[in-house]
């Protein structure tokens, strides 16, 4: 198995751009696609946050219309509205929250789309503070509740065909009795 790597990160981040503007209905292979791509996001984010970076410059973060329709195209996903533990390293709390794997992944396409263009523009240190702060503050907690999640799906449902429609799953909030 190979280390992390920058460049590795920077191809699974171009290639989730790629993934979320792609056009068209969502199928079980779109589904499997997001989690290969959540995991070499996860894998390479260690080598981004050992890189030299610096915090002179700004990205372009993509605007409300844009991620709107991320969300969209990532609306037609099976899995709808689920569970966060809002205080996991409190054992005993009971705060629950709701989440949708739609807006997970309208979250991250932000803050990724930021740092992609700050390579776009040459500035690669600063799209290393970027990621790696943004990962530690936002879009690593949804990467890993969406990967959570399509994991809790894939095991289970049955697998059929690539190009079938996925039944829905919701995973609906503790009853407050």
């Amino acid at each position: 198995m190979t280390k992390p790597d920058l460049n590795e990160f920077i191809a699974a981040a171009q290639d989730f751009r790629t993934f979320c503007e792609a056009e068209g209905k969502t199928t079980r292979a779109d589904l499997w696609k997001l989690r290969e791509l959540l995991l070499r996001l996860i894998y390479h984010i260690p080598a981004v946050e050992l890189a030299p970076y610096d915090s002179d410059h700004e990205g372009n973060r993509p605007d409300d219309a844009a991620c709107l329709r991320v969300m969209q195209r990532c609306g037609g996903f099976p899995i709808h509205g689920y569970n966060v533990h809002l205080e996991p390293f409190e054992i005993l709390s009971q705060e629950f929250g709701i989440a949708s794997l739609h807006d997970d992944l309208g979250d991250i396409y932000r803050d990724l789309m930021e740092g992609i263009d700050l390579c776009n523009q040459n500035h690669v240190g600063s799209a290393c503070f970027y990621w790696s702060l943004t990962y530690r503050s936002h879009w690593g907690q949804h990467a890993v509740q969406a990967l959570t999640v399509i994991e809790l799906y894939r095991t289970s449902h049955e697998l059929g065909t690539d190009d079938e429609e996925l039944p829905p799953f919701h995973i609906l909030p503790p009853n407050e009795d």
